[in-house]
């Protein structure tokens, strides 16, 4: 099983929107692990994403942090354990393809009725898939009629650094994003699995205002779904230049 982000599908059998589990998968689940210790992701590294109507983000998903994964390789068989602090609550078992990057099987709920506040059914299908890292130059248009393009660069901690402009007729604004202050070891890394967040700096002739950051890639970083807060919402769907 490679090593590195992982987005992994819990669908169930009740109806119920997908939840995406990311994970930044390491040795032992810390950065520089040891290889004999296993596979996982820590508290920093593993997140949870759904979309709900009338979501904390946008109005359109939610976003549930401070989970932990593990895993255990038996020739091609995976068995994916999920934990809520030191509580297991669910369990997968799959099978990994040849080449170590994704895998299908099932899941089960261990003693919960629901992943974070996302009502899930006791069992279902799950599958996961390698997931390309952030690094190169993003366009696109947002909600708010401006052009945005940034160019990010993700490192090893699964941090990102980014620059561009947002153009509104009129005026043009400066975007930074730095890395997030100790993330990976004592905060939460920027990019988790395909999901990336984080605040930032926008700077023009009014001024300088700071703003967050939320989006969902696809696996191979071709396009992100993006939202932004500054006192109010806006989205738009970048492309990989």
């Amino acid at each position: 099983m490679q090593i590195g982000q992982w987005e992994f599908t819990v669908a169930s059998t009740n109806g119920d929107p997908n939840i995406y589990v990311e994970a930044d998968v390491l040795h032992g689940g810390t950065p520089g692990g040891n290889p004999s210790a296993g596979l996982g992701s820590y508290i920093y590294e593993t997140a949870l994403f759904w979309p709900q109507t009338g979501g904390s983000i946008a109005g359109s998903y939610e976003y549930c942090t401070n989970w932990q994964t593990s895993f255990s390789v038996t020739g091609n068989t995976v068995t994916a354990l999920l934990f809520a602090g030191t509580n297991q609550v669910a369990q997968a078992t799959a099978t990994l393809s040849t080449d170590g990057k994704s895998m299908t099987g099932t899941f089960q709920l261990t003693g919960v009725s629901a992943l974070c506040a996302a009502p899930v059914s006791s069992s279902g299908t799950f599958s996961g898939q390698v997931i390309a890292p952030l690094n190169a130059t993003y366009k696109g248009s947002m909600s708010d009629g401006s052009q945005l393009t940034v160019q990010v660069t993700q490192d090893s901690s699964y941090d990102i650094t980014a620059t561009g402009t947002s153009v509104s007729p009129g005026v043009t604004t400066n975007l930074i994003i730095n890395p997030n202050p100790g993330g990976g070891s004592t905060a939460l890394s920027n990019v988790i699995g395909a999901a990336v967040s984080g605040s930032g700096t926008a700077t023009n002739v009014n001024g300088s205002q700071n703003f967050q950051i939320f989006g969902h890639f696809s696996p191979d970083a071709s396009q992100i779904s993006f939202a932004s807060y500054n006192g109010g919402w806006t989205t738009g769907t970048l492309s990989k230049q």
